[in-house]
């Protein structure tokens, strides 16, 4: 039969043609003039190597900390965002410590937001000597006390509230008050009582009133996050949890 060989042939090209999914590439053409599945697992120069763990869905810790030490702040930046998602292994929260003394102010800034992210109670003793470290700027123990109130850790409290006795700014102050706030214990209540009635700024007075009837309304319930009311269209409007920075405009 003349038309049996043709057939033959275009069936044994069909079947040794490589599907896209051999790359592991989701339906994109395979790069690099047509490399192996292995290759292409291994990632393409120039568009970055994987970072999941093997055998794993999550991403490879070992190899984000080598990333923080690359001289590139771009991709340390990207590391510690990555070490967020993995934030659980304490393996990961300590290289996002380790990032708190990059060389470049966005790494550093970023761990300090993705360990307060984390709840990292682990990295309360340290974000708290950043706090009163001499060399630290006014933005950066910002960020810091931001972390602290989202961590909640109550070892926080008490350096916190002795932040409050510092002769700074208002801004700062504002900020300690909504994480002592944030942190809820029972003993940050003196120092805000402090503020509340002594201090000579409006807003920093009524912020800190927020805070005590915060803490105590979460001292009868502490399953209920209560949020502070002050009915009237001027008064500062203030959010209910940490995740989001506290109002301190207008000082």
């Amino acid at each position: 039969m003349p038309f049996r060989p043709a057939v033959s042939l275009a069936l044994l090209v069909l079947c040794s043609t490589p599907s896209y999914a051999q790359f592991g590439l989701g339906g994109g053409a395979p790069s690099g003039g047509g490399g192996s599945g292995s290759d292409a697992d291994a990632g393409v120069p120039g568009q970055g190597q994987s970072t999941l763990r093997p055998g794993s869905s999550g991403p490879d810790v070992e190899a984000l900390a080598g990333d923080l030490a690359d001289p590139d702040p771009a991709v340390r930046l990207e590391a510690v965002k990555s070490l967020a998602e993995a934030a659980k292994d304490e393996e990961a929260v300590q290289h996002l410590i380790d990032a708190m003394s990059d060389q470049d102010t966005r790494v550093r800034l970023k761990a300090i937001d993705c360990l307060g992210q984390a709840r990292a109670s682990t990295a309360t003793p340290v974000l708290v000597q950043t706090l009163y470290l001499r060399d630290s700027e006014p933005w950066l123990k910002k960020r810091v006390l931001v972390a602290l109130g989202k961590i909640g850790d109550p070892r926080a409290a008490k350096p916190v509230a002795d932040f409050l006795g510092q002769d700074t700014e208002a801004e700062l102050i504002g900020t300690a008050i909504f994480s002592l706030g944030e942190i809820g214990t029972e003993d940050s209540v003196p120092a805000l009582e402090v503020v509340a009635q002594g201090s000579s700024n409006e807003r920093l007075a009524l912020l800190a009133n927020d805070a005590i009837g915060k803490i105590r309304q979460r001292q009868v319930n502490p399953e209920v996050e209560i949020q502070a009311l002050r009915p009237g269209p001027g008064d500062i409007q203030r959010p209910a949890s940490a995740s989001a920075a506290p109002p301190l405009a207008g000082f």
